[in-house]
């Protein structure tokens, strides 16, 4: 099952809900994952306060808004490209500028790349989604 890590300086709790339902819906579409599979997904939200107290360095680049890591079996070149194109829109959703930062918009003063959402793919190894077994019987001997 797919696994998305959301990199963010901060979002609300609000947000990350309507993120997360968001992105739920894209994966199931674009991954081609039957409904009842959405309890298999697994997002996850780390803001850049806490890498800060972990000792991690910032990994959400300076011209970027959101880092959203993918991390999946089957990562066709045509399924990133489809999760990318409609993910993005997620993204685009959040963002609601001030009068101010529209009007300096309109002028091309300001930030261009607001709202801005860098990807990366990892592959899912096989053996890492294979349940692990332990034998009791073998334990107890």
């Amino acid at each position: 099952m797919p696994y998305l890590r959301v990199y963010s300086r901060g979002l609300t709790i609000e947000q990350k809900r309507t993120i997360a339902q968001r992105l739920m819906d894209v994966t199931l579409h674009t991954f081609q994952l039957r409904p009842e599979q959405r309890n298999q997904m697994t997002i996850q939200f780390v803001t850049e306060s806490q890498l800060d107290r972990l000792g991690g360095h910032a990994l959400i680049p300076r011209e970027a808004d959101f880092k959203l890591e993918v991390i999946s079996h089957d990562l066709t070149e045509s399924r990133k490209r489809a999760f990318g194109e409609e993910a993005v829109s997620t993204f685009a959703q959040l963002e609601q500028p001030t009068p101010w930062e529209r009007i300096a918009r309109m002028f091309g003063v300001g930030s261009a790349s607001a709202g801005r959402v860098i990807f990366q793919f990892n592959e899912l190894s096989p053996a890492v989604s294979e349940p692990f077994v332990v034998n009791q019987d073998r334990m107890a001997a």
